[in-house]
Formats: structure tokens, C-alpha cells, sequence
């Protein structure tokens, strides 16, 4: 009976973790963070709407359809190239697709943190892969911590509310041992110190 109530409990508490896992998922963050930044400013650009959309081409629509290629075609054996060996090809693409969207945000002018978040997730997945080839650092625990810490330069202070959803991301990948606590902490760092310093130094 004791045993039963174990792997029920293990079992709902992988399905919150799951849950957790893909409600916060980096891409999902990544669009609500550019979006707050582009809409939500004293005067609102007139081709904000085509900064949006650019952003969630290039962050969004592209990636997620790579993904789901190269899962289909077998580069890939799940959505979220689980195994070390099989990410080079998914993180340099994400380094391709973030390059031109930045390229095309400062074409269109967007405001200085909406390219500043495309440039980190450019340069912060080009150290990523680096890092991947040797250890498997948590990509969804730098991927959330990016786009809060745009948000918190921009001005939205909600210490609690950010804190935990890193937590929640970070604690989901450790249940569903996709990590270790280690790859997390060390990705929720890279995520915070890269974004902060890369901003701080080129876009403020």
C-alpha cells in the first residue's frame, strides 16, 4: 500500500513537473518578454507590430519548426534534444535564427532592449553550445533567466514573482532528471550574469 501511495505521488509530481517544464518553457517567456518590451513603453513604436511579429519569427515560429523537423527526421529523439550529442545542431540553428533576427530588429529600429534580448540569446547560446560539448548545462534554466533579466532592466521589479519561476523551471528539470542541480544553477547564472553585463554594455 505505502508503495502504491510512493509512485502516485512520484507520478503526479512528474505530471506538475511536466506541466511546469512546458507552461514555462524559454520560447513561451521569451515572447511575453518581447512583447511587454515592445508594447509596453511611453510611445509605442509605429511598425510595432512588425517588431513583434519578427521577434516571434525569429524566437518562436522558426525554432519551434526546426525542432519539430529534426525530430521527424530523427536528428533529434524528443523535443527537447535530451541527449549532449544530439544539441549542436538545434543550439548553432538558434544561433543562426537570433543573428538575423537581431540584424533585422536593428533594421527596424526596435527599441534598444528588444535587440539587446535577441543579441543575448545569440551570444548566450553560442557559449551554451560551447559549454554543451563538455557538460550538459541547462538550457531551459539560462533560457527563462534571459528574458527576466531584460524584464528587470526595463523596470519590471517583481522579485518574488521572477524568483519563482525560476525556481518552479529549475526544481521541473531536476524532478523529470533531465538535470542535475548543478547544470541548473549553473545555467540560471549564465542566463542572469550574461544578459546583465551584455546589456549593461551595449544596449544602455
Amino acid at each position: 500500500m505505502a508503495l502504491l501511495i510512493y509512485k502516485n505521488i512520484r507520478f503526479q509530481r512528474e505530471k506538475l513537473a511536466l506541466f511546469t517544464s512546458i507552461i514555462f518553457n524559454p520560447m513561451i517567456i521569451s515572447l511575453g518578454a518581447f512583447g511587454i518590451l515592445i508594447f509596453d513603453r511611453p510611445h509605442i513604436s509605429e511598425n510595432a507590430n512588425a517588431i513583434f511579429f519578427s521577434c516571434f519569427l525569429f524566437s518562436n515560429l522558426i525554432p519551434v519548426l526546426t525542432v519539430l523537423i529534426l525530430k521527424k527526421t530523427g536528428r533529434i529523439s524528443d523535443l527537447d534534444a535530451s541527449r549532449k550529442e544530439q544539441r549542436f545542431m538545434p543550439l548553432f540553428l538558434g544561433i543562426v535564427y537570433s543573428g538575423i533576427g537581431f540584424l533585422v530588429l536593428n533594421f527596424l529600429d526596435a527599441g534598444n532592449l528588444t535587440q539587446g534580448l535577441m543579441f543575448c540569446y545569440m551570444i548566450n547560446t553560442v557559449i551554451i553550445m560551447a559549454i554543451t560539448r563538455h557538460w550538459k548545462i541547462s538550457i531551459h534554466a539560462a533560457g527563462v533567466a534571459a528574458p527576466i533579466v531584460a524584464l528587470w532592466v526595463h523596470g519590471a521589479h517583481f522579485p518574488i514573482l521572477m524568483s519563482g519561476v525560476m525556481i518552479l523551471v529549475g526544481c521541473s528539470r531536476v524532478i523529470l532528471k533531465a538535470h542535475s542541480v548543478s547544470q541548473v544553477f549553473a545555467g540560471l547564472l549564465l542566463g542572469l550574469f550574461l544578459t546583465w553585463i551584455q546589456l549593461h554594455l551595449f544596449f544602455l
